[in-house]
């Protein structure tokens, strides 16, 4: 059997990192329509934004907590080791949530173009 040339392994690498950021910006959007859907302002139950393309664990945060993770366009909420170190860097570290930042260009790029808070 012949192993797969580098080109072929780095297209692999590049589409498995552009998959795992879109399902962080989708965990995302979940949770702004969470956020926007609480009337009183106490606590919700969010998702994890991970890049795990089928992740389903979620976390209660009170919306102010939430707010603290959205001060920026490239702040993700992840639950502890679904932090993906490849594409993110852990910039807080709670009991039950980390908050992680973009490391790579384009996946800066791509949260920021899909950040509905960014005018």
């Amino acid at each position: 059997m012949s192993s797969p040339d580098s080109s072929a392994g780095e297209g692999t690498e590049a589409r498995l990192k552009q998959r795992a950021v879109h399902a962080e910006i989708n965990g995302r959007r979940v949770n702004e329509a969470i956020e926007r859907g609480d009337s009183d302002g106490g606590t919700a139950v969010f998702v994890c934004e991970c890049g795990y393309v089928g992740c389903n664990t979620t976390v209660q945060l009170s919306i102010a907590e939430y707010e603290a993770v959205r001060t920026d366009f490239d702040r993700f909420l992840v639950v502890p080791g679904h932090e993906i170190d490849e594409i993110e860097q852990v910039v807080e570290r709670h009991p039950d949530h980390l908050v992680v930042v973009k490391r790579e260009p384009d996946a800066k790029t791509a949260a920021h173009a899909t950040d509905e808070r960014t005018p």
